[in-house]
């Protein structure tokens, strides 16, 4: 067997870019057939949605690591590193291991690839085989895989999970999942199996609605954030999310998330239904570990803040949703700051209503946009996007070079004014290693 310096591997995970994305799981099941079926090997929590989801994966896998588990995370995109996207126990999988890993999966694709039954699997595919095949190779007692894009023909929907969750739907995606609501909501609810315990966040009507009917149709216990899970905000500012949550009948428990942003009051709710089903299925944990886990989770780059000085915030909000939650929450958490903002956004995203929405909500508390590109072959013109602002009144300038756009940001950025980095899960992971080095230094390296 060729083994693969990680360079190599990372260069063939992503030469399977090309051949773009392929919704459906019939190659998916073969691939893991030939592995031996990797997935099998240990209990799986899914988790689909909109915005949220990861978030919530993060919740999860805080609470049973706590509690003495060993817990596999699958998620995507990653901010700085590919290894994030396999991780035990917060730890990213090694790049040795990921070289080895790909060394090991790329003979078996290739060749099953000769198939025309079978053929190539994408980037997205391929990412999914090797994390199923390390969480089986490191004996893991659970794992939380976050769906890609959708939920029905998604590569991970493969799973039988022991639970699944569905987060917050809202538009995203509509080129792949459907134009409306109720179309996105069908391709989310494809996670939910027959007889299989599903937990829903807090959804519009029609969503809702979608979902209540397919788990009813397959015989899936439902439990809804707002009625079997009771959640109740008391306290959302920079200390953290505060609030209450209730498992039907019993008690009221108060808790700490340790994620900014009121919105995370429901991803904690859907948290909360997740590891109840899983607790009782066999996977104990005790009210402290809960509070322990959910005190302590991370989730980098989702309203992720340094206080400086400057003070920067990091979030990557991709989407309409994903932006009125940014911007929200800053109102909430910082309503004093007059805010600069580093933005950049892919070109298939609604651009201009992005742009509106964040200027609409932060009003007069908007100082100036430095309006830069994403580093990805799909961005946006950064004239587009300050085009975009200045036609609204925002005093704008348009910097391509993501750095050059946080450099000038940064210089310009003064005492109480608050420096936001959005638009993008893949600019914020660009930058964030150059925000973590700059607040290093300025701490003295602590």
């Amino acid at each position: 067997m060729l083994v693969l310096t990680y360079e190599q591997a990372l260069a063939y995970i992503h030469s399977r870019n090309r051949f773009g994305i392929k919704l459906g799981l019939e190659r998916m099941r073969a691939l893991l057939a030939i592995l031996g079926a990797p997935q099998r090997q240990y209990p799986v929590i899914h988790i689909a949605g909109t915005n949220g989801k990861g978030s919530t994966t993060a919740l999860v896998a805080s609470v049973l690591k706590t509690a003495g588990y060993r817990v596999g995370v699958f998620t995507s995109p990653h901010l700085s590193s590919y290894c994030e996207r396999l991780a035990i126990n917060g730890k990213p999988i090694p790049e040795e291991r990921l070289a080895a890993l790909v060394s090991a999966v790329q003979p078996v694709v290739e060749t099953a690839a000769l198939d025309p039954l079978v053929g190539h699997p994408t980037e997205f595919e391929f990412g999914t085989l090797l994390a199923l095949k390390y969480f089986a190779e490191e004996q893991v007692d659970v794992a939380v895989v976050e769906v890609g894009m959708g939920g029905r023909l998604d590569a991970t929907n493969v799973l039988t999970p022991l639970v699944a969750g569905i987060t917050h739907i809202a538009l995203d995606h509509q080129e792949y999942l459907g134009a409306d609501l109720v179309s996105i909501a069908r391709e989310k609810a494809g996670i939910i199996k027959p007889g299989i315990p599903v937990v829903f966040g807090e959804q519009a009507p029609e969503a809702n609605a979608v979902l209540e009917e397919t788990a009813r149709s397959l015989s899936a216990p439902y439990y809804r954030v707002g009625k079997e899970i009771g959640c109740q905000l008391t306290r959302a500012d920079l200390s953290g999310t505060h609030l209450k949550l209730q498992w039907q009948e019993e008690p009221p428990l108060a808790v700490r998330v340790n994620l900014l942003g009121a919105h995370q009051a429901v991803n904690a709710a859907v948290a909360f239904g997740l590891l109840q089903l899983v607790k009782a299925q066999g996977l104990p944990w005790s009210q402290e570990h809960l509070v322990a886990g959910f005190n302590t989770v991370t989730w980098p780059g989702r309203m992720e803040y340094f206080p400086g000085p400057p003070s920067v915030l990091l979030d990557g909000a991709h989407n309409p949703d994903g932006v009125i939650n940014l911007a929200h929450g800053l109102t909430k958490i910082f309503p004093e700051h007059r805010i600069r903002l580093v933005m950049g956004i892919l070109n298939n995203r609604p651009v201009e209503t992005m742009g509106t929405l964040l200027a609409s909500v932060l009003g007069d508390n908007l100082h100036r946009v430095y309006a830069t590109t994403v580093p990805d072959g799909k961005t946006a013109p950064s004239t587009r996007l300050a085009r975009c602002f200045q036609d609204l009144g925002v005093e704008t300038v348009a910097i391509d070079d993501p750095l050059a756009a946080l450099q000038a940001a940064l210089a310009e950025t003064e005492g109480d004014e608050l420096l936001v980095v959005t638009g993008s899960l893949y600019l914020v992971g660009y930058l964030r290693p150059f925000i973590v080095d700059l607040f290093a230094e300025t701490s003295g390296g602590k």
